[in-house]
């Protein structure tokens, strides 16, 4: 763990405002970005997120340091927003950065932007129907960019598990994206 966040987490535990404040500013892009794209709902994110670091400074204690406080930080926001799912008993979008072409991007036309569009609510759409924890995982590696390593960490299972996790989860998806295929 980095020297600073070791002193982070004891001025955390010594209960500084200003360290709350740090913790949450240093931290809450990346946080944020993960529960959208868990939970599929920028709105939802920035609740989950909120709940998240409150989750946190709660069990500051607990902290053991075994891991980087950021790695640590990101299970608790995976395992708020993985709650926030099963709370509402829906399956959301999962929102994609990009397919190709931004469709905001003036350069592109509009059939591209069109286009990129469709391909991108018809990967939210098989997102959708991909069962929970398989989501997730896919989340992780493929939105996120996280290695097997650091995906086990944060969901607290096996590399093994993770790595059967994606694997089916790409077959399904592919196999959804070929069924809603119009070609």
């Amino acid at each position: 763990m980095r020297d600073e966040d070791i002193a982070l987490v004891e001025r955390l535990r010594a209960g500084e405002e200003d360290a709350f404040r740090e913790f949450v500013e240093t931290y809450q892009d990346r946080i944020i970005t993960v529960c959208a794209r868990v939970c599929g709902s920028t709105t939802d994110a920035e609740d989950v997120a909120q709940e998240t670091f409150i989750k946190a400074l709660r069990s500051i204690d607990r902290f053991a340091g075994n891991s980087a406080l950021f790695t640590w930080l990101y299970r608790i926001a995976v395992n708020a927003s993985r709650d926030h799912l099963a709370h509402r008993r829906r399956r959301p979008a999962v929102p994609l950065d990009s397919a190709g072409v931004d469709p905001a991007d003036d350069a592109a036309g509009p059939d591209a932007r069109l286009q990129t569009r469709e391909i991108q609510q018809r990967v939210r759409s098989a997102l959708d129907d991909l069962a929970e924890p398989f989501r997730t995982t896919l989340v992780l590696r493929e939105m996120e960019g996280h290695t097997y390593d650091e995906i086990a960490r944060i969901l607290d299972i096996s590399i093994g598990t993770v790595e059967s996790r994606i694997f089916r989860a790409r077959r399904k998806l592919r196999a959804l994206l070929e069924r809603e295929d119009p070609e």
